[in-house]
């Protein structure tokens, strides 16, 4: 792990410490409002999935579900919040700038308040043929979301990051961008 993975790692473990014990997260909205278009079955990942909201849906719909998350501290809570639903989830210690998902991996991809633009190519790469990806995260002007402005979405940007993806769904509003996509 670099260093940069080592101190983003432990300021994520200082985060996930205080969070509110026994609190189960949600679903990032792109997620749980574009739910049809998940597959049946398949394996699916989380990534960047801190408490596991979308983790846990994803598992809950029978999908063979993967979390990675720098912060072994958050990780730890979402298998406790699996266990205790008597659901499954693989969660993975895992610098994900440092270490991207393996090419065609997963059915489904969910991003959710997390970006880092070198990643694009290798979350497509992630997708297997037909694969959907769930991705939602901060715009500029945001009020909630990151102060840096590398970590925010300029106006209709996501959409052309992911432009090689067949859109699905696409929408911003408010202080986020949502974008649904599939892998042609």
């Amino acid at each position: 792990m670099t260093r940069d993975g080592r101190a983003a790692r432990e300021k994520w473990d200082r985060i996930y410490r205080v969070r509110v014990a026994g609190a189960v997260p949600e679903p990032a909205r792109v997620l749980a409002e574009h739910a049809a278009h998940l597959p049946l079955g398949g394996a699916a990942l989380d990534l960047a999935c801190g408490l596991g909201g979308n983790a846990l849906f994803l598992a809950r719909r029978g999908l063979a579900t993967t979390a990675y998350d720098i912060s072994p501290v958050a990780l730890e809570r979402l298998a406790e919040s699996a266990r205790a639903e008597g659901l499954a989830v693989a969660v993975e210690a895992r610098d994900v700038v440092a270490r991207p998902p393996a090419a065609d991996g997963f059915d489904v991809v969910v991003v959710s308040r997390f970006l880092d633009r070198d990643l694009v190519p290798a979350l497509m790469a992630a997708l297997r043929p037909g694969g959907v990806l769930f991705y939602q995260t901060y715009t500029v002007g945001s009020a909630t979301g990151p102060s840096n402005p590398a970590y925010l979405l300029r106006p209709g940007e996501l959409r052309l990051l992911f432009g090689a993806l067949e859109p699905l769904a696409y929408c911003e509003d408010g202080d986020q961008a949502r974008l649904v996509a599939q892998r042609r």
